[in-house]
């Protein structure tokens, strides 16, 4: 059968697979009109920090980075970070920054190596139209002050959204606005899964900084400096828009997602593929009773979803090379 095979510079084409993410928790204290994870799995069971870090530690990755919904609110977010640090795991966090300030990275986030703030316009009154948080920026910069204290690094994330940083001097007012809170480096992203706000970086910078109308083939990400600032470009392929081709059968490196319960999944999943797992797991409590623990049956469905996984990617690779290949699912990464 032939395959799409994706860039080797992409996140699905292997780059950063000694990569884990993890997602925290489902609460966040901002409401982005296209948050993913409005419609994203959340599981019933809560693990403990104790568990979710033994997990991230045996998975093996050297980076583990934190995400959620807002991983702020994570009330363990202190002794993760030291869990994961005596186990020599170098910690990343990305973050709206509402929560942020000096004392909160005092007490909380010693031991990080980075932070990726996502503030979506470099008018903090605009950031809030999109994102329904007000960031005080003295706090802000009082903020990225204390974590270079620390040595840890600060990006920027900033969605291309239209109607707001949606122009070539618009990327450079925010790159001015970057360097005068004193962050490393800034990430520009096309949106995913929202193509009402979609704006295309290639077609908007004219293809300048290795942007094009390919991310699968010719790679989603790419790096450069521009004004004095470290870039990063991130574009959306087929899989993740409408405003480009989808790649046909497309061969995407495994990428894995450790969730609040404790449980490491291939990829991001949707509430609606996850339904038979939170089925599964509501049959077995009922039948157990008070035998396992909340922890021991999300094992047990883990194990029971392997397996079936197994299976079924067997019968699915010989169904296939029967038959056409069929038309991409979606995108996990």
């Amino acid at each position: 059968m032939d395959y799409s095979i994706p860039n080797p510079r992409n996140f699905c084409g292997g780059n950063f697979q000694d990569w884990l993410e993890v997602n925290l928790l489902k609460s966040c204290n901002a409401k982005c009109s296209w948050c993913i994870e409005r419609s994203g799995f959340h599981p019933d069971y809560i693990a403990t920090t104790e568990k979710i870090a033994e997990m991230a530690i045996a998975s093996g990755k050297t980076n583990i980075i934190l995400l959620g919904g807002e991983p702020l609110l994570y009330k363990g977010l202190r002794k993760l970070i030291e869990l994961l640090r005596i186990a020599g795991k170098k910690i990343w966090i990305t973050s709206n920054g509402f929560l942020l300030s000096r004392e909160f990275v005092l007490e909380n986030l010693p031991g990080i190596n980075g932070i990726n703030i996502s503030i979506h316009h470099y008018d903090l009154a605009r950031n809030k139209e999109i994102t329904k948080i007000m960031i005080d920026e003295n706090r802000l910069k009082e903020s990225i002050e204390e974590l270079h204290s620390l040595g840890v690094s600060i990006r920027m994330n900033c969605n291309i959204i239209s109607g707001q940083i949606d122009n070539e001097d618009e990327i450079m007012a925010y790159l001015k606005w970057a360097k005068s809170i004193e962050a490393d480096k800034v990430r520009f992203a096309e949106l995913k899964e929202d193509d009402e706000n979609f704006v295309d970086l290639a077609k908007m910078l004219n293809y300048q900084y290795g942007l094009n109308d390919d991310p699968f083939t010719h790679g989603c990400n790419s790096d450069c400096i521009i004004d004095g600032v470290p870039v990063n470009f991130r574009q959306m392929c087929g899989l993740q828009t409408t405003k480009r081709v989808a790649p046909r059968n497309p061969k995407q490196e495994p990428k894995q997602v450790l969730y609040y319960d404790g449980i490491i999944y291939d990829g991001w999943k949707k509430e609606n593929e996850m339904k038979s797992v939170k089925q599964l797991y509501e049959m077995i409590k009922k039948q157990t009773g008070d035998k396992l623990t909340n922890g021991e049956i999300a094992e047990l469905v883990k194990l029971i979803n392997i397996q079936a996984g197994e299976a079924a990617e067997e019968a699915t690779e010989k169904a296939l090379s029967k038959q056409a290949p069929p038309e991409p699912k979606g995108c996990h990464y």
